[in-house]
């Protein structure tokens, strides 16, 4: 639903008004919004469908900001951040239609929802863009900086105090159950220059310390995808009374038809909570490993020392060595496979 016309016109008497509508948007809005998009990036996204749809706003506040044109959408720009702790938000998708760029809606839409995040609570705004073209530009000039390979951001306080803040030790550390208010601080997550060095190698998520992100907006999508399509559990690790998200682990089964009895681990863990990790992988086996699962694998770089010794402190043995089996960067680094024991 509406819930208000932020400024009208402003572009040589086009008669563009701003407007802030909240999820659930009902089903016509929905797919102006869509349609507008899709003709931009030329493909759609499930989750950002479901998310104007309302389907997660339990946990995920999704606000799009919109210019019309005599009844018509020809911009939007869409913010995400958890209910809970809206401290980190996402940006994107954000798109004018062709015919109506370089006339200052695109800057309009995103001046409004830096605004609004700010007035929320929001600290630090992050979107993932490719390349050195006008858009970029324009966040440039509205206080995005490049963070990490695609990924911008913009904060709200000094950098070295926000990531001191966010991500700063605290023994009130629990393990619970991902849910959808989780995908901007996953990403946030995903994105920091953390020691341990992937938390998905198979679709080449690895720490941006050693590989510069490709991939932004979609990865947590599609793991909340996999685990609710193959069956398993997604666990984040939450600290301090904000429960701010520094650490990420994931149990599926195979996703090979004949291999119904083996599962997939992985996790990545902040570099101040590393301690936690043996805890929270634990915590994922245990609740996440469906009983005809009898081996679990997983798979970790030769030199990630982190990963090995959580594993092998859960009785995790190496079965496999894969040699110089994943690139990083200009390197070739050994793959092995580990296996734990799946339910009793």
């Amino acid at each position: 639903m509406k819930t208000g016309i932020l400024e009208t016109g402003g572009l040589a008497g086009s008669e563009v008004r701003i407007c802030r509508l909240a999820a659930p948007l009902d089903a016509k809005t929905a797919w102006k919004v869509e349609s507008l998009l899709v003709r931009i990036f030329e493909r759609g996204d499930y989750s950002f469908r479901s998310a104007l749809s309302g389907k997660y706003s339990g946990t995920l506040n999704c606000t799009v900001f919109l210019a019309e044109l005599r009844g018509r959408v020809v911009g939007a720009a869409i913010c995400l951040y958890a209910n809970r702790n809206p401290a980190i938000g996402l940006v994107g998708p954000v798109g004018v239609a062709h015919e109506r760029r370089g006339r200052g809606i695109g800057k309009r839409l995103m001046t409004s929802l830096i605004d609004y995040a700010a007035a929320k609570g929001c600290a630090a705004l992050y979107l993932g863009i490719s390349g050195n073209g006008a858009a970029q530009r324009l966040y440039r000039s509205l206080g995005f900086q490049q963070y990490k390979g695609i990924v911008m951001r913009r904060l709200m306080r000094p950098e070295q105090q926000f990531d001191a803040q966010y991500f700063a030790k605290n023994p009130d550390v629990r393990v619970r159950k991902a849910v959808w208010g989780d995908f901007a601080p996953v990403q946030a997550l995903l994105s920091c220059p953390c020691d341990m060095y992937t938390f998905d190698g198979r679709r080449g998520v690895f720490s941006s310390k050693y590989v510069e992100p490709t991939r932004f907006l979609s990865v947590f999508p599609e793991m909340m995808s996999k685990s609710a399509e193959y069956g398993g559990l997604i666990n984040v690790l939450a600290a301090g009374a904000g429960e701010n998200v520094v650490g990420y682990a994931a149990v599926c089964v195979s996703l090979t038809s004949a291999a119904r009895h083996v599962a997939e681990l992985d996790f990545f863990v902040h570099d101040n909570f590393v301690e936690q990790a043996e805890r929270l992988v634990r915590t994922t086996l245990a609740d996440g490993v469906a009983p005809n699962v009898e081996i679990v694998n997983c798979r970790c770089l030769g030199c990630d020392s982190l990963k090995q010794n959580v594993i092998e402190a859960l009785g995790g043995r190496q079965v496999a060595a894969l040699p110089r089996n994943v690139k990083l960067g200009d390197t070739y680094e050994d793959l092995l496979v580990y296996q734990l024991e799946g339910s009793k």
